[in-house]
């Protein structure tokens, strides 16, 4: 699906969800890796990942990938809804919604992305009813560490092991999404047709 905005003459198309998935993966992984790590404890870079080569402030390097796979996080999430409901031959008339959870009038990011959207393919699939204990966690993630980072908060370097935490967190929530979602199933169907 692409998306034309005549107002800025720019079109914007979607990123396959397995594209965000895999990008997670490689920045968990450098995450937990000590000779990537240790690169934060000079004060400027170079510093190198798979996807680039950082010349700035450690802070604003953790800052942006981390901003950018919490975003990842929540579009893979709707991908995940709309990949389920096509499946299921319900799609169509969630189409609007699934682009916009806003529409959901829940309590929040929260509660749209994480309560009411997945509840589209079942009750049950709601990180709410599911995990309450991850729920309640995702709501203080939420409040306290994904809402400051997109509002001009940055994390600082000094506590790796809670931007280890974050990683974690947002791991423990795609594990969520595979309870009720397989996302190799798109690729046996594909194999199918």
């Amino acid at each position: 699906m692409q998306k034309h905005c005549k107002d800025f003459c720019v079109t914007l198309g979607n990123i396959p969800i397995i594209n965000l998935r895999n990008e997670f993966a490689c920045y968990y992984g450098l995450f937990n890796d000590e000779k990537f790590l240790s690169q934060f404890q000079k004060n400027i870079g170079p510093f190198e990942t798979p996807y680039m080569t950082w010349n700035g402030m450690p802070d604003d390097l953790i800052t942006l990938i981390l901003r950018k796979i919490i975003v990842g996080l929540e579009s893979y999430l709707p991908g995940a809804v709309y990949i389920e409901l096509g499946f299921m031959g319900r799609l169509q008339d969630k189409l609007d919604i699934i682009r916009d959870p806003y529409k959901l009038k829940g309590e929040g990011t929260v509660d749209n992305y994480y309560h009411r959207l997945p509840s589209l393919v079942d009750e049950k699939c709601s990180l709410k009813i599911a995990d309450t204990t991850l729920w309640a966690k995702t709501k203080i993630f939420y409040r306290d560490i994904r809402n400051p980072l997109f509002h001009g908060y940055n994390i600082e370097r000094q506590n790796m092991e809670g931007v280890k935490n974050i990683f974690a967190h947002i791991a423990s929530l795609y594990e969520w999404i595979d309870s009720w979602h397989d996302f190799t199933r798109v690729f046996k169907e594909t194999k199918k047709n």
